[in-house]
């Protein structure tokens, strides 16, 4: 892993089939800006560790109780893991249904359900949390909220997340408690978090330029096109927050390499695209049987016999780029030596930069409340008034 850590995520932008490098005046733009405050941010492993084997380990079943961003993220997650140890379960906290089958099925004893949820979303996660009264519940919340005051009255075990704003919350208990149930290596996640904040901030602020520029001139959609799948599904489970950091003016589109190709050259034309590729793979083989290849309906594809998924990545990506050369479309290329957890780490805390600067470029408060904090108000109206009429 030290040879890997040395590695780093690369990005790579071309306009007009020549290197876009926003110019010198890119590095004297930056120094105008702050350092984020999530990169000072202090997050202590140990404690969440502890935790973790205090409260989690010890149950075969668990379930994640969330919703929104983090629902996204972990969904995106869950389906390119595997844990041997314990099974793992994903709902929203706003999905009754689903929650209650899962209380039919799964053994008291053996079963935990871990809640996540940011002040915003603390309304919506206290229906689920009262849902179960004579479940195992487990909490990961901001200190000064709803959740940390239920699990004092009704001592429950609480995990307090400390979060610099609402959009930034990937580095805290509420991505590494998670992780932990999962098994993977929370320092390796820390170890790509830092190592991104170090010397990938130049480069996400070169994007997030080339992304404002490429607005002004009228595009209105980013498509980031992911190979392979994981890569694609953790960005679109970020898209939300990129979206937000631009004010709603650029629409962030992710899919693989047909969903971009069947959507047509008028759709191209009208945004800008990112090609997110490894520069290593694997290498998983296919081996066709020979008396297959040499059939008819396999005339011209004789070289599947000796090929692997990551040629066809490779070429997939390779076709894509050609492609958008021809057109004289300006691209990205975001490249990831390898997917591990230490590129997991390096990958989020990219994101980060890339929406932090994209919304100052733009005026954009993103430390401000969200706009959900209003939805709750007028849900909260409304429910009140329903209640009073029953």
């Amino acid at each position: 892993m030290e040879k890997a850590s040395r590695r780093k995520i690369t990005v790579r932008i071309q306009e007009g089939g020549r290197d876009w490098k926003g110019g010198k005046g890119v590095r004297t733009l930056l120094s105008q800006f702050p350092l984020p405050p999530f990169v000072t941010q202090e997050v202590l492993l140990l404690p969440i560790q502890r935790f973790f084997r205090a409260t989690l380990e010890v149950f075969r079943y668990t379930v994640l109780v969330t919703q929104g961003e983090l629902l996204a993220f972990f969904q995106a997650f869950l389906k390119h893991s595997s844990c041997r140890e314990r099974t793992l379960f994903l709902c929203s906290s706003r999905d009754g249904n689903f929650l209650r089958e899962l209380c039919e099925v799964l053994p008291p004893s053996e079963t935990a359900f871990l809640f996540l949820a940011r002040r915003p979303e603390e309304f919506w996660g206290l229906f689920a949390l009262f849902a179960l009264p004579e479940r195992k519940k487990i909490l990961v919340g901001e200190p000064h909220g709803a959740f940390a005051e239920c699990a004092r009255e009704c001592f429950f075990p609480f995990l307090p997340a400390d979060v610099p704003s609402f959009s930034f919350w990937q580095r805290s208990a509420f991505l590494y408690l998670p992780l932990s149930v999962w098994g993977v290596p929370l320092e390796e996640v820390e170890r790509g978090f830092q190592e991104g904040y170090a010397t990938l901030r130049e480069e996400a602020f070169r994007l997030a330029l080339f992304l404002w520029e490429k607005e002004q001139e009228g595009k209105s959609r980013v498509h980031i096109v992911a190979e392979p799948s994981l890569l694609g599904e953790v960005l679109f489970s970020l898209s939300s927050l990129l979206e937000r950091s631009c004010g709603g003016s650029l629409a962030f589109r992710v899919g693989s390499p047909q969903t971009l190709w069947n959507e047509g050259e008028e759709v191209w034309g009208r945004g800008v695209t990112i090609l997110v590729l490894r520069t290593s793979g694997e290498g998983f083989r296919i081996r066709i049987p020979r008396e297959l290849v040499s059939s008819e309906i396999f005339t011209g594809w004789e070289f599947l016999r000796e090929c692997s998924f990551e040629a066809l990545e490779k070429a997939t990506m390779e076709t894509l780029r050609g492609m958008l050369r021809q057109r004289g479309e300006a691209f990205a290329e975001l490249c990831f030596p390898l997917c591990s957890p230490f590129f997991l780490g390096q990958c989020v805390a990219f994101v980060q930069y890339l929406a932090c600067y994209s919304a100052w470029l733009r005026e954009v408060d993103i430390f401000s409340e969200p706009p959900l904090v209003r939805l709750e108000h007028h849900v909260v109206s409304c429910l009140r008034k329903q209640c009073q009429e029953a």
